[in-house]
């Protein structure tokens, strides 16, 4: 990282705006008639600086290369410990997951699994795992590796075991880095990603009927919301789980929520919402070049438009219909 000031960073990164995708050309994605059509408006927009395909069909290609643009972007402009760096630490768990399927399964494709370097190089990581030497990685990530590592060598490594260890692991550094760097907007966006993540996770286990304890090892911990609220609230009535919740922050997306799970449908419109909340805790302060808002709003926006992008474009090679599509499009940050 730089260590770049905040006021130089903010004035590169309003350069940078200029590169995140209109409502016009999201739409005119959307009404596409065909995947290469699609493909073309990326061509269009520079997408992963200019990054072309000879297979539509592998256009996660040029994706990839669009989130190592701005991944990249933000790892040289960011602030030292100024709590920008927890934006990436998902990368870097998530690659340590990555590096952990391919150490104890087989027949993975490591290149498509892993994402662009968050924090740690992906060679500090490779090496770490591959040869348990663990001096330069995180203690939140050691600890759920090594913990991982003892049930994987007892052959007891249920499936999603690593997902759920290091997820924790996950929350319990970024919240750690948070409190140091003692910035609002960012403590309150990932606690409240928290609160999104867990009572999804209970309107998903109450879709299931899944026994508590199923519930309670997939919580995490942090959020506004307290685990054992969630877990009080679990053989509750929908109806009573909206209305104990309403006060909160996120209340209202909570009772979105709640009604699509009550109609037995998909959590289209909460997932949506989650998604817009987020970006609206940066959205209101980007103009202010001695915060952090700036660069985390852009990068937050950056990574829903990829999200986005790539929803559309498995919509149209899945030739799905037009109003799928429209359900699950998000706002914009311009």
């Amino acid at each position: 990282m730089a260590g770049q000031s905040l006021i130089y960073s903010n004035a590169r990164v309003k350069a940078m705006e200029n590169s995140l995708l209109t409502s016009e050309k999201i739409t005119r994605m959307a009404y596409s008639d065909s995947l290469l059509d699609a493909i073309k408006i990326l061509y269009e927009s520079n997408y992963g600086g200019g990054a072309t395909i000879d297979n539509p069909y592998t256009y996660g290609e040029i994706l990839r290369a669009e989130e190592k643009r701005v991944v990249d972007f933000v790892r040289e402009a960011m602030p030292d410990k100024s709590g920008l760096q927890t934006l990436l630490t998902p990368n870097d768990y998530h690659n340590a997951k990555s590096y952990l399927k391919n150490k104890f399964a087989k027949d993975l494709d490591l290149n498509l699994m892993l994402l662009p370097a968050g924090n740690i190089e992906l060679s500090v990581l490779e090496e770490g795992i591959v040869k348990e030497e663990y001096a330069k990685l995180p203690a939140d990530m050691v600890v759920a590796i090594k913990e991982i590592e003892d049930i994987a060598h007892e052959d007891k490594l249920p499936p999603r075991f690593i997902d759920i260890t290091l997820d924790k692991a996950m929350y319990k550094d970024i919240l750690s880095a948070c409190k140091k760097a003692n910035v609002k907007s960012i403590t309150k966006y990932w606690k409240a990603n928290i609160d999104f993540i867990n009572v999804s996770t209970m309107l998903r286990c109450k879709r299931i009927n899944a026994d508590i304890a199923f519930l309670k090892e997939n919580l995490i911990e942090g959020g506004e919301i307290n685990d054992y609220i969630l877990e009080g609230l679990y053989k509750e009535s929908y109806d009573i789980i909206t209305e104990k919740l309403k006060y909160c922050s996120i209340g209202d997306i909570i009772s979105v929520g709640v009604n699509e799970t009550k109609a037995e449908k998909a959590l289209v419109e909460y997932e949506v919402l989650w998604d817009n909340y987020l970006l609206n805790i940066f959205k209101e302060d980007r103009a202010d070049v001695f915060s952090v808002a700036p660069i985390a709003g852009f990068y937050t926006a950056k990574k829903i438009e990829i999200k986005m992008v790539r929803m559309i474009l498995t919509c149209l090679k899945n030739r799905a219909d037009l109003k799928d599509i429209k359900a699950r499009l998000r706002g914009f940050y311009a």
